[in-house]
């Protein structure tokens, strides 16, 4: 038998009543999501923080996920936030953003960014972030120092200090530009600078850093341990003129 035209309507409104209260469900979840303070969740993550059952959880990540209240950032993990950055030190840890991309954020540099580059102590393949890319870099463990968490909106990121940006490029070059780095130095903190370069103890560090403190007339008790010569950068392939001072290959221009 057909339904009549009351039932009809009587279906229809509980049907939109059912639909408002799961929205509105749904936005509390969120709410909680971001009262953690965390960027980046796994399933635990949610049935943690919600109090949910394994099985209810699961409808409602496909339903926020479809109401764009919730991003899949790789398998198993989500976010409630469209930030990249805010992501990419959340993925594993220790980590921390650095290099160039540092730089950035600490406002040392005009250039904008297209990837963020983070470095941790584990080895992980890199992804792709509301349009952003992050590569992750591998560093031993005795370079997970020197950064700090720093407020994001409602979450968090790991960023390096100044000073440690620039000695992990000094380190890494191919992930800063060196004129980069030689800019930035004018407003680093020189003590702060040498006594995190006396924990990295790498020869090519110290007489990188030598060699861009002399140009700024900065004068240090750096020196030169080994005969064996280095390149500024040796992401680049030309040798350019020697520096018998720092016994360095200078191949690229700084200013």
């Amino acid at each position: 038998m057909a339904l009549s035209l009351t039932k009809m309507l009587r279906i229809k409104h509980l049907y939109i009543q059912c639909l408002w209260i799961l929205f509105v469900n749904l936005r509390k979840i969120v709410d909680i999501l971001r009262e953690s303070r965390l960027a980046v969740f796994t399933l635990n993550d949610i049935l943690k923080v919600t109090g949910l059952s394994r099985d209810v959880a699961y409808v409602y990540i496909n339903r926020m996920l479809k109401s764009n209240l919730l991003y899949k950032v790789e398998r198993g993990k989500f976010t409630v936030y469209n930030d990249p950055f805010l992501v990419s030190t959340q993925l594993i840890y220790p980590s921390y953003i650095s290099f160039f991309t540092a730089l950035f954020l600490h406002g040392k540099t005009m250039q904008t960014v297209n990837e963020i580059f983070v470095a941790s102590s584990k080895r992980r393949r890199g992804l792709e972030s509301f349009g952003m890319k992050i590569k992750f870099v591998k560093l031993s463990p005795e370079f997970m120092f020197g950064f700090e968490r720093i407020e994001k909106g409602n979450s968090f990121i790991f960023l390096a200090e100044l000073e440690k940006a620039i000695l992990d490029s000094l380190y890494m070059p191919r992930y800063c530009p060196l004129s980069e780095v030689y800019h930035a130095l004018k407003d680093a903190n020189i003590g702060r600078l040498l006594e995190f370069a006396s924990k990295i103890r790498v020869e090519a560090v110290n007489r990188r850093l030598g060699y861009l403190l002399d140009l700024l007339g900065v004068k240090t008790n750096l020196e030169v341990k080994t005969r064996t010569p280095y390149k500024l950068n040796p992401a680049i392939e030309s040798l350019g003129k020697f520096n018998s001072k720092w016994r360095l290959y200078v191949n690229e221009v700084l200013e």
